[in-house]
């Protein structure tokens, strides 16, 4: 069981979301993509604060795709992600561990250590499977 739980709230993510979104716009990215589970809620959100498509293949990704996720803990996920796609993409996270082995272009909070995020689209019970990847 994990003690040191934050319960992150849609009022906090609406928040978050416009940073990312407001960074991202200069950018001109034609294409958003969410890493699966957690990255598909900011993904369409973003997708639709700036009007560009949500693509659902990773193989339609492309240099001027936004990669998004929900955190960025260790860093195995997306280092495993970025081989697979083998594309130069930039990477926007919600959360980064600072100890993380691999670093996005744009994160908005920083993990404390050795602690646990629930989305508010999650459940404590479903949260924990986004840890055994």
């Amino acid at each position: 069981m994990i003690n040191n739980k934050e319960r992150y709230s849609w009022f906090q993510f609406e928040e978050d979301i416009a940073k990312i979104a407001a960074w991202a716009t200069d950018k001109k990215f034609k294409s958003i993509y969410g890493i699966p589970r957690g990255g598909l809620v900011p993904a369409v959100k973003i997708s639709n604060i700036l009007e560009i498509p949500l693509i659902l293949h990773c193989g339609d990704i492309t240099p001027s795709t936004l990669v998004v996720d929900d955190i960025i803990d260790n860093g195995k996920t997306l280092k495993r992600f970025l081989r697979s796609v083998d594309v130069n993409c930039c990477v926007a996270s919600i959360f980064l561990n600072k100890s993380s082995s691999i670093k996005p272009d744009f994160f908005v909070r920083q993990k404390k250590k050795k602690q646990w995020i629930v989305f508010p689209w999650e459940t404590d019970e479903s949260s924990r499977y986004d840890g055994t990847v």
